[in-house]
């Protein structure tokens, strides 16, 4: 068997995919985050629930829909944007997210639509598809495709009506985006449509928030895809390239419902994994090594 094998500069991936990541973020209050690769991109899979910055500052004007903590503990806390970005104003700030990850801007909401498949569709693949989480979720396109599981958290308006809203109808998260001294853009979902559009509101008031991992944090960072490549598609073998063999540590193989299916030790420079038995279909493999941890969408053919 070689032990190195050339780079292969092209990674495939196509709209809908998801990339399984196990990990968790854990914020100031002990709240535990799970996270989902879309795309080159991490994210949270809840909304942000805390009530203190990193720092252990106060987070001012934060709520729970109808002030009440079992359901903030469900949808997540209500920010205004001044709070959500911790009075910064630069696209990408950290603002209420854990440490390595930050409010993401508009363009980077962008960046995971068009890797759904567009705005117009994008929403569907993001709604979370539990029963009765959505009103009339079966007609609203709803498939969670993308793994990041948007919930109907609602709105607290704060410059009209000084009520909550739209619990179980709308998903409303800010991004980092400003537009004015007044306004910054939004990102919401309908519970009628498979739509995820931006719209430029009053900064006062409250919505959801979700986090984005900073860039070269974590798996999915340029060195980890620098120095490994699985080829597509895979038969009874799947076939690990890479310049660095010595510094592969372990394979894992999932299915699209983020279950573990095959474990294999990558020691004495081991390049080939055999799934012989495993279902034609489409999986996720993650490959650890020394600088990070690699993750690809596999074709396994027949």
């Amino acid at each position: 068997m070689k032990h190195a094998f050339l780079l292969l500069v092209a990674i495939l991936l196509w709209p809908g995919s998801v990339l399984f990541s196990q990990d968790t973020v854990t914020d100031f209050d002990g709240n535990v985050y799970h996270t989902i690769a879309i795309g080159s991109q991490v994210w949270l899979k809840e909304n942000i629930t805390s009530m203190h910055y990193t720092d252990g500052t106060v987070i001012p004007d934060v709520v729970a829909y109808n002030n009440s903590d079992s359901l903030a503990q469900i949808f997540g806390r209500l920010y205004t944007w001044d709070a959500a970005m911790k009075n910064v104003t630069t696209p990408g700030a950290q603002g209420v997210c854990p440490n390595g990850w930050h409010v993401p801007s508009s363009a980077e909401y962008a960046q995971m639509e068009n890797f759904l498949g567009g705005a117009m569709v994008a929403g569907g693949a993001m709604k979370d598809t539990t029963q009765g989480m959505w009103t009339y979720s079966a007609t609203a396109g709803a498939t969670n495709s993308s793994g990041f599981t948007a919930l109907p958290a609602g709105e607290y308006d704060a410059h009209q009506y000084m009520a909550f809203q739209l619990l179980h109808e709308y998903a409303v998260f800010w991004t980092s985006t400003q537009t004015s001294a007044l306004m910054a853009t939004e990102r919401y979902l309908e519970y009628n449509s498979a739509k995820c559009l931006p719209y430029n509101w009053y900064k006062v008031m409250k919505y959801s928030i979700r986090c984005v991992r900073d860039f070269g944090v974590g798996i999915n960072e340029t060195p980890g895809i620098d120095k490994i490549k699985i080829m597509n598609p895979v038969k009874n073998y799947l076939r690990i390239i890479t310049l660095y063999p010595q510094d592969l540590i372990r394979f894992e193989l999932y299915n699209f419902s983020g279950e573990l299916i095959l474990q294999k030790e990558l020691g004495n420079h081991l390049l080939e994994v055999s799934l012989i038995g495993i279902s034609s279909g489409i999986y996720l493999a993650k490959v650890y090594h020394t600088s990070g941890i690699f993750v690809q969408r596999v074709i396994k053919t027949t």
